[in-house]
């Protein structure tokens, strides 16, 4: 993932075909990305999606007669406020 991380970042940072500009431009205005998260998050998608494809479901995920419950609730409700807070202190 990282050669291919390498390769995006160049065509829309490193003055490739979807920076925009004179020279091997898609359009006038180019790419147009929020302090990159658009390719880091599109780029860790796809090969996300591409190894989900490749790896396949678990084997016997879908034979199951039992009922899932969740395992406890606190640590649940626990878990959703710490990425909660951890995305405000992030994003602020």
């Amino acid at each position: 993932l990282s050669r291919i991380y390498s390769v995006i970042v160049h065509w829309t940072w490193g003055y490739g075909w979807l920076s925009g500009g004179t020279d091997y431009q898609i359009n006038p205005t180019g790419f147009m990305d929020f302090a990159g998260s658009g390719i880091v998050h599109m780029t860790g998608g796809v090969g996300a999606l591409i190894g989900a494809v490749v790896v396949g479901p678990r084997s016997g995920r879908f034979n199951s007669d039992e009922n899932f419950e969740p395992h406890s609730l606190p640590l649940i409700v626990l878990g959703t406020f710490i990425l909660w807070f951890g995305l405000y202190g992030f994003n602020c």
